[in-house]
């Protein structure tokens, strides 16, 4: 529809998100639109195979044949029985916690969080982290931080020649095809044949909101609903290097001790720029290994915040950057990806798609979406770190020390108990590793394979057995030591 001056109000084309979201960075962009377009038995019970002590013996005391499957390992139809053979049961003591968030600060952040507010989301979500990291519930944890986009230094927020990138260029400059009803992108005359209209510059209605084209006229009769022309952005000047991602804003060290400094950072900081994501979860989870590798008795997990999906930095397709999370979860040292989103309501089913995507390849089954004009984005992002919290400090434990022998462990006599909320006790069978996990009946497996001569330090659960523990708020895990192990046999 025409208004005053010939221009054209339009909507927006899906496709057109990772283009359009270079408004973000003229603080000229509507809210929303552009960045969000784009088992049963897993618990094994009290019977199955046994693995044999450290001198390899076969197993005994128990019915059923068995055959030895390498050093200590024994696989047949032998049974744990009871808990009689337990020389020491210990509560399982869940590894230290360290949380490396990656936080969006791209220029849409700077949008308000409802019509009725002039609180934006970038405030909402500041005070969140702050009140999450001065939270005595989180005293313990380990939080370091970083933000996307990092920008080049010295290169201007808007430009309009490649000049002015200094170096840093192209300038893009934002067109679409005129007299069409939604954007359509276009580099020249040629891109509109067939559709009518010329390629001119695109433009956002200074006071009703919305894409309008071509800049210089009235979008309506409202005052100062101007079409203003979309400023240009140097097509370089956010960093897509994942080495730059990789470095903290602050290391990861543990609450309450690095608050002062995670809140001074916060303070100090402004959204500006696009979302280059999948340099920053790069970063992110490279960091996170390192921390690991460093920390071998420590969980270390990633969470992704953001407000939209990718707008730069191959690659930009939700499945490429689901690569990243997935190939993080599955290596070893294993680091598990969160996500946080904050979307306008309207935008919140195709968020929760994308992002679930990520959470899911980073192992962590579903992200937290988090809704603006409907929601108190402040809480609701608190209970999604709560829950972050707490989902991370699951499923991964010490291995104890035995009394007596010099506190040396026999890590073939180690079986891992799970006692539900309603007093029902099970075993959960052993796997050599992770890629042993079994999709039906779970299991847990050593960070070391002690049959090859390694030292476990941590005793992690397969996914399959975790997600009943974590349905299970109230339950127990103990590990149980003296009995000969326990493991699944498929």
């Amino acid at each position: 529809m025409s208004s005053g001056g010939g221009v054209v109000n339009i909507g927006l084309v899906a496709g057109m998100a990772g283009v359009l979201a270079a408004c973000a960075a003229t603080k000229q962009r509507p809210s929303g639109g552009a960045d969000a377009a784009a088992g049963a038995g897993a618990l094994a019970g009290s019977s199955g195979a046994a693995r044999g002590g450290s001198g390899g013996a076969t197993g005994s005391g128990t019915a059923g044949s068995s055959t030895t499957d390498g050093p200590g390992r024994v696989i047949g139809a032998d049974a744990l029985g009871d808990a009689a053979c337990a020389t020491a049961t210990q509560r399982a003591e869940q590894l230290p916690l360290d949380i490396y968030v990656m936080m969006d600060s791209s220029g849409s952040m700077l949008d308000l969080v409802s019509t009725t507010t002039t609180t934006t989301k970038w405030a909402a979500v500041r005070a969140a982290l702050i009140a999450f990291v001065q939270d005595p519930q989180s005293a313990g944890i380990g939080v370091g931080l970083q933000y996307f986009p990092l920008v080049q230094p010295g290169v201007p927020e808007t430009c309009e020649t490649a000049a002015e990138c200094a170096g840093f260029g192209p300038c893009e400059i934002l067109r679409t095809c005129s007299m069409t009803p939604t954007v359509t992108a276009c580099a020249s005359n040629a891109d509109c044949r067939g559709g009518g209209g010329t390629c001119v510059r695109l433009g956002v209605c200074g006071a009703s909101g919305g894409y309008c084209a071509p800049p210089g006229g009235a979008c309506s009769t409202a005052a100062n609903d101007q079409c203003l022309a979309i400023a240009g952005y140097c097509v370089a000047r956010d960093k897509c290097d994942v080495p730059s991602y990789t470095a903290p804003a602050v290391e990861v060290a543990p609450l309450p001790g690095s608050a002062a400094a995670l809140v001074s950072s916060l303070n100090q900081h402004m959204p500006d720029g696009l979302t280059p994501t999948a340099a920053a979860l790069a970063g992110a989870v490279a960091h996170a290994q390192a921390l690991a590798r460093a920390n071998p008795t420590h969980k270390v997990v990633v969470l992704l915040a953001t407000d939209g999906l990718p707008s730069e930095c191959t690659p930009t397709d939700i499945a490429g950057v689901a690569a990243i999370a997935a190939t993080a979860h599955t290596g070893n040292p294993t680091v598990s990806t969160y996500v946080i989103g904050v979307f306008a309501p309207d935008d919140m089913a195709a968020a929760q798609a994308n992002l679930d995507a990520l959470a899911t390849a980073g192992g962590t089954g579903r992200a937290f979406i988090v809704g603006t004009n409907s929601q108190n984005v402040t809480q609701s992002f608190i209970a999604a770190l709560n829950a972050v919290r707490t989902s991370s400090l699951a499923c991964q434990y010490a291995v104890p020390a035995a009394a007596g022998n010099g506190g040396q462990v026999d890590y073939f006599s180690v079986n891992v108990q799970f006692t539900s909320g309603a007093g029902q006790t099970v075993t959960v069978g052993n796997v050599k590793n992770r890629a042993a996990c079994s999709a039906t009946q779970g299991g847990w497996y050593y960070d070391a394979d002690p049959a090859a001569g390694g030292t476990p330090q941590t005793i992690s659960i397969c996914d399959t057995s975790c997600a009943q523990m974590r349905a299970d708020p109230q339950g127990r895990v103990d590990v149980l030591l003296g009995c000969k192990t326990i493991i699944i046999v498929e």
